[in-house]
């Protein structure tokens, strides 16, 4: 049982584990491949690829049996301990977050991409069990942690970036383009081939700016201080 009042991270949120599934799915496959490289060592060129299969199959058999959780989310921020020691990330330590939503034979992953200050970029996919969970509570905790201070930026006149788009009191600003907050008619998430993030103008709701969703940083964060923009300009 993990202690949380005194984290100094907060309250703990959520714990998440590795997935059994995931595991359970690349099983077969290393097993298979240990085999085929132990006939393959005949010749020097399956003893490297024993080693890494051997690797593998390790890991996948560590992960399919542990009970322990490896990320655990808190209130101001989330630690890692998919390697050791383990990393701990402060919310105000991210700088970027990317969702990515990618479908495959009916499946579904989820893959969540930190860019941190301190501990560089940081993966988190379909290996964690519950991952869009982990997914959804991250974000919701990310916006309620920096959502104060970029309205109060906003307020006080300091443009909020988004990659190359920009919050300011004029309105949105993607490059020399400007577009007033009275002519912004909605911000959304549109699917085409791809996932973009989308914004669109008064008075035809034309398409004046639109980005790939896997590559639109904070996006929670962009649709909550839009939102809260609008409703008060």
């Amino acid at each position: 049982m993990h202690m949380t009042v005194d984290h100094p991270l907060g309250h703990l949120i959520g714990e998440f584990g590795w997935s059994k599934k995931k595991a359970n799915s690349l099983l077969g496959a290393w097993i298979f491949l240990v085999l085929a490289s132990l006939v393959l060592s005949i010749f020097l060129i399956g003893i490297p690829i024993l080693i890494y299969s051997l690797y593998n199959l390790y890991q996948t058999l560590t992960r399919l049996f542990s009970k322990q959780s490896v990320i655990l989310l808190y209130q101001q921020g989330l630690v890692d301990c998919r390697k050791d020691p383990p990393r701990t990330i402060a919310y105000q330590d991210i700088k970027n977050i990317y969702l990515s939503v990618k479908s495959a034979g009916g499946v579904i992953n989820y893959v969540v991409r930190l860019e941190t200050d301190k501990q560089g970029k940081i993966k988190i996919d379909e290996h964690i069990a519950n991952v869009d969970q982990l997914r959804t509570l991250l974000e919701q905790q990310f916006v309620e942690y920096r959502f104060p201070g970029a309205i109060a930026a906003y307020q006080q006149g300091t443009p909020i970036e988004f990659a190359e788009l920009q919050l300011t009191q004029s309105g949105l600003v993607f490059g020399k383009k400007t577009l007033p907050w009275a002519e912004v008619n909605s911000v959304d998430i549109y699917k085409q081939t791809s996932v973009f993030v989308r914004v669109l103008q008064n008075p035809d709701k034309k398409e004046w700016f639109a980005k790939n969703r896997d590559y639109f940083p904070n996006m929670a964060l962009f649709f909550a201080l839009v939102d809260a923009i609008q409703r008060n300009p």
